[in-house]
């Protein structure tokens, strides 16, 4: 047996753990061929994977950038939009304020009360909407708060003015309802044939006060409520024969006697110009008429100054 070939194994050590890499170009003619290590052609393979993440990992960042940068644009322009509102909303208050206090000017109307004086700011200012527009391309977080800041102003501004025009309004509904309180016109249509004050008694003939003014027409003849009000009474009572009475609130009460008929009843809520009852004679009388008595607080006052349309 030949003992192996000393070459042969010199060449077989030199070739383990190595790979042959042939390039064979188009032309077929010349070959190229490379002995490498498996572990360099590893060490390549780890470079290119390496540099594969690394292009990804930039190309992904870029698009998070992109897409962050565009975000941050809509933004600026969301609370651009934001300002320009704010600024209305601004102008608007203003207005509103100035016609709350042409209101109060009208009305004659000043109360310790008043939530606001003349002059008080009203939410956001110009140079608020000013320093927002610029703090948008420069620090868009800082313009969030400040975006945040004028919205609550804003806000505690309104709340203030619907507090203080809430004012006016329950004023301006107080005055209505006395004014619908208060007699006004006459209760029926005809003449006046005994006035209010010093008189004689046409029924006893002696010296008396009269509480209130007879206005005489035919029997039937519609009596009408003269006020807003509740119905007090409703029923005979003494002199007065058939009688109705009003409350009005804010201490007026309105008497209808000598009816003929009632045409309401008590607790029954009356408008003015509501119908009461009709024309008569009923109780001390001598003849159809009204007897028409107004009482504020109790005590009777001349019908006549509250007889006007």
């Amino acid at each position: 047996m030949n003992p192996p070939n000393r070459r042969s194994a010199l060449r077989d050590r030199r070739t383990r753990g190595k790979v042959t890499v042939v390039l064979i170009p188009g032309d077929g003619e010349t070959l190229y061929q490379w002995r490498l290590s498996i572990w360099f052609l590893a060490a390549m393979g780890a470079v290119l994977l390496s540099l594969l993440f690394f292009d990804a990992y930039v190309i992904g960042r870029n698009a998070n950038e992109r897409a962050d940068l565009a975000r941050a644009a809509e933004l600026r322009q969301a609370n651009l939009r934001v300002a320009m509102d704010l600024a209305q909303g601004r102008d608007a208050l203003l207005r509103v304020a100035d016609l709350e206090s042409r209101l109060r000017e009208m009305l004659n109307y000043k109360t310790e009360k008043s939530l606001l004086r003349s002059g008080l700011a009203a939410g956001p200012t110009e140079e608020d909407v000013v320093r927002l527009a610029q703090n948008l391309d420069q620090d868009p977080e800082q313009a969030v708060d400040d975006t945040q800041a004028s919205v609550t102003a804003l806000l505690q501004a309104t709340k203030e003015r619907e507090r203080s025009v809430d004012e006016i309004l329950k004023y301006v509904r107080g005055r209505r309802t006395r004014m619908d309180s208060r007699p006004r016109d006459w209760p029926v249509h005809g003449w006046i044939t005994s006035p209010y004050g010093k008189r004689v008694d046409p029924v006893s003939g002696r010296a008396g006060f009269h509480t209130g003014v007879d206005i005489a027409n035919d029997t039937g003849t519609p009596v009408r409520c003269t006020a807003d009000g509740r119905v007090a009474f409703a029923g005979w009572e003494g002199g007065y024969g058939k009688l109705v009475v009003v409350d009005h609130g804010n201490g007026f009460q309105t008497y209808y006697g000598h009816l003929s008929e009632i045409k309401t009843s008590a607790g029954a809520e009356l408008q003015r110009g509501d119908e009461v009852g009709l024309m008569g004679a009923t109780g001390n009388t001598t003849g159809p008429h009204v007897h028409y008595e107004i009482r504020l607080y109790g005590a009777p006052v001349n019908p006549i100054q509250y007889m006007q349309p």
